[in-house]
């Protein structure tokens, strides 16, 4: 038996994302070592933040710093935080396009704003360091458009890897790079458990900080809803098939909150904390049983 190696899978979720710091927090406060961090879309910017510097409180601050910066600003998120809910995240974007952009611009381009602004957003947040040069393993995950399935970054520059698994299909375009042509990581894992194991986590901690869509129910008043109501029920079974290989499963009750609102930036690390919490007693028990039954195996094997 190997020794534990605990793995961290940080979905996508876009403001409600701030919860991994909240699970970053506790995970510190109670001594469970992270050995290594898998991130797709607003997790791969936390994952790889704190990937480079392990210290949650100097992660906070510079999140902090990044959400009230002009250059965040100039993101234009916050034309996305309408009362009126869409089923799930992509289909918020996509009733932004269909609303506010004619059909000839929707035909002629591919996204509302350019991958310049959210580049910007990065390289305020994260050093220009390649992705093996952190002080934790970390994979980042991106969906390819061409083959349809997921790309894990685990060498190149971090940046260009995090620009693609953010890269929110409509609202930015597309990302090429190394080859690929690339979108947000959450089409195809948006909860990297995959990417855990693959970094040899054996005790992975998935956190999910999306809609529970399977647990709401809209009326279906058009054709267009219904077709947001079957593409969200796909995106919530994908996410609980994704969620079973995980060991251990947190999730912040973010619901509620917006996904481009990072006004809640508090109450969201808060949100993460207390689901962390709920846990955290489990994860600590796990890790020191497999560490326990490792020595006495190791003990044996050395006696005989």
């Amino acid at each position: 038996m190997t020794s534990p190696v605990i793995g961290l899978a940080l979905g996508g979720g876009g403001a409600r994302g701030m919860a991994h710091i909240g699970v970053l927090n506790v995970l510190e406060r109670h001594n469970i070592p992270i050995h290594c961090i898998a991130g797709t879309s607003i997790g791969a910017l936390v994952g790889a933040g704190y990937s480079l510097h392990p210290d949650a409180a100097q992660l906070h601050t510079r999140i902090t710093e990044f959400i009230h910066s002009p250059k965040f600003q100039k993101a234009g998120l916050s034309r996305f935080t309408r009362k009126e809910p869409a089923e799930n995240f992509f289909g918020q974007v996509a009733k932004y396009v269909k609303q506010r952009i004619v059909i000839n611009l929707a035909h002629s381009k591919l996204s509302v704003v350019s991958s310049e602004r959210l580049y910007k957003i990065i390289s305020f947040t994260l050093e220009n360091r390649n992705i093996e040069q952190t002080e934790i393993p970390l994979a980042i995950v991106a969906s390819d458009l061409f083959s349809g399935e997921a790309k894990t970054f685990t060498r190149g520059s971090i940046r260009k890897a995090v620009l693609a698994s953010a890269s929110i299909p409509g609202f930015l375009p597309p990302v090429t790079y190394n080859g690929h042509y690339l979108v947000d990581g959450a089409v195809t894992e948006p909860i990297p458990v995959r990417a855990a194991h693959e970094l040899g986590a054996n005790i992975i901690i998935a956190v999910d900080v999306g809609q529970d869509v399977l647990a709401t129910q809209h009326a279906t008043k058009n054709i267009v809803d219904l077709m947001f109501r079957t593409t969200s029920i796909t995106a919530g079974n994908l996410r609980n098939l994704l969620l079973e290989k995980a060991d251990f499963v947190i999730r912040p009750d973010v619901g509620d909150i917006h996904w481009a609102d990072f006004s809640q930036f508090d109450r969201l690390v808060e949100l993460g904390e207390q689901a962390c919490e709920r846990v955290v007693a489990r994860i600590t028990e796990a890790y020191k049983q497999r560490r326990s039954l490792v020595y006495r195996l190791t003990h044996r094997e050395n006696q005989s």
